[in-house]
C-alpha cells in the first residue's frame, strides 16, 4: 500500500506541470488496455489503464509476491485471476481536479476509505514538481577527483516494452518533496522517471530518498493492448440520506452524502397515504459541501404545489442517468404547510 500511494500521488502530481512535462499530452494517446508492471522490494504491481476520457481515467492495480520468472503474457495471467495476488483494486482519477473519485478492492470486497487520513492524496496535489537539475543527475561509475569535471554518462533506468529491454532509451527526470506530515514518505525527495519516446504515459522508474537508503519502484515490463479485466467496471457507491430533511421557513433542506463522479440527481416524493403510491419529481437547488456532502433545498412553492397537506412521503434520490444507484428515506415525512 506504500508503493501505491506513492505511485497515484506521483501521477497526480505530475499532472499539474504541463508547461515543463505535458503528462496530459501522454494521457490523451494513452488507450484503455496500456500497462506497466512495476517492482518494488518482494512485491511486483501491475497497473493498467482500464478506461480514459477528458473527464476521467480508471487504472487497475494488481499486486502479488515477487516472481523469479515473470509470466510470458500479462493477458494469460490475469485471465487466470492473477494466481497468488494480494491484493486486486481499481480506482478512478479526476483528470480535470486532480483527485481521486473511487477506488475498490476486489480482494477485500470493499470501497477504500477516502477520507483524508486515510487518501492525502488530494491535498498533495500542487506539491512543486519540477526537473532535476542536469548536475543533479544519477551518473554512472566513480565521482571524479575535486575540482576535476565530471564525463561521467547520465544512469538512465532500463525501459522494457513487451518483455524486450529496449536499447539506448531516453528519460526526463523530475522531483518533488513530500511535505512533513505523519506519512512513511515525510519530508522525503520523490524522484520521476518519464521515457521520452512515450511509451508509457506512466512513470518508468519512481525512486524515494530517505537520506539512509534509497527506496525504488522500477518498471520491469509494459506494453499495450492489455486484455480486459476479469472486473469489467469500477463498483459504483450510491448516495446516501444523512438525515431526516429539515423543514425551513423558505422549505425542505436534505443533508447528502454522494461519491464525487455523481453531478446532479432527481429528487422524488413517494405518497405513501394511500395504497396506491404516487411518485412525484421534485424540483430543487444543489449546494456542495466539504467532501462528499452535498445539500439539497426544495422550495417551500415548490412544496405546496407537489404535495398534499396530512399526505405521508417518503423520499427517493437517483443520480442523473444511474437509474440503479437510487436510494430511499424510508421514515415517513408528514407535509404539514
Amino acid at each position: 500500500m506504500f508503493f501505491l500511494k506513492m505511485l497515484t500521488f506521483c501521477l497526480l502530481a505530475s499532472m499539474s506541470f504541463a508547461s515543463q512535462f505535458p503528462l496530459r499530452e501522454r494521457l490523451e494517446k494513452a488507450k484503455a488496455g496500456d500497462f506497466v508492471v512495476f517492482e518494488a522490494g518482494k512485491t511486483i504491481t501491475l497497473l493498467a489503464i482500464r478506461s480514459i476520457s477528458d473527464q476521467s481515467m480508471v487504472l487497475e492495480e494488481i499486486s502479488a509476491p515477487a516472481m523469479k520468472k515473470k509470466p510470458d503474457s500479462w493477458t494469460e495471467w490475469i485471465q487466470a485471476k492473477a494466481p497468488g495476488h494480494t491484493s486486486w483494486s481499481m480506482i478512478e482519477i479526476d483528470l480535470q481536479n486532480r483527485q481521486v473519485l473511487e477506488c475498490y478492492s476486489f480482494s477485500r470486497s470493499a470501497w477504500l476509505s477516502q477520507s483524508p487520513q486515510d487518501s492525502f492524496l488530494a491535498t498533495l496535489l500542487h506539491l512543486p514538481v519540477t526537473p532535476i537539475d542536469p548536475q543533479n543527475l544519477r551518473r554512472i561509475g566513480s565521482p571524479p577527483q575535486e575540482g576535476e569535471k565530471d564525463h561521467r554518462q547520465i544512469w538512465n533506468p532500463p525501459l522494457v516494452v513487451n518483455g524486450k529491454a529496449i536499447e539506448g532509451a531516453m528519460f526526463n527526470a523530475f522531483e518533488a518533496v513530500w511535505p512533513k506530515d505523519s506519512s512513511e514518505l515525510a519530508g522525503k525527495t520523490v524522484s520521476l522517471y518519464f521515457d521520452r519516446s512515450g511509451q508509457s504515459p506512466l512513470p518508468c522508474w519512481i525512486q524515494v530518498d530517505t537520506g539512509a537508503i534509497t527506496a525504488s519502484l522500477r518498471a520491469i515490463d509494459s506494453g499495450h493492448k492489455l486484455a480486459p479485466s476479469i472486473y469489467r467496471s469500477m463498483p459504483r457507491r450510491s448516495a446516501e440520506f444523512i438525515s431526516a430533511p429539515v423543514k425551513t421557513k423558505n422549505g425542505l433542506r436534505f443533508a447528502i452524502k454522494s461519491p464525487k463522479y455523481y453531478k446532479s440527481f432527481e429528487l422524488f416524493a413517494v405518497d405513501v397515504t394511500s395504497r396506491e403510491k404516487q411518485i412525484h419529481l421534485v424540483t430543487h437547488a444543489l449546494t456542495a459541501g466539504e467532501g462528499e456532502s452535498l445539500t439539497l433545498q426544495v422550495d417551500l412553492e415548490e412544496l405546496n404545489e407537489v404535495l398534499q397537506p396530512q399526505h405521508k412521503y417518503t423520499w427517493l434520490i437517483v443520480p442523473t442517468g444511474h437509474n440503479s444507484s437510487y436510494t430511499e428515506l424510508q421514515k415517513p415525512f408528514i407535509w404539514t404547510p
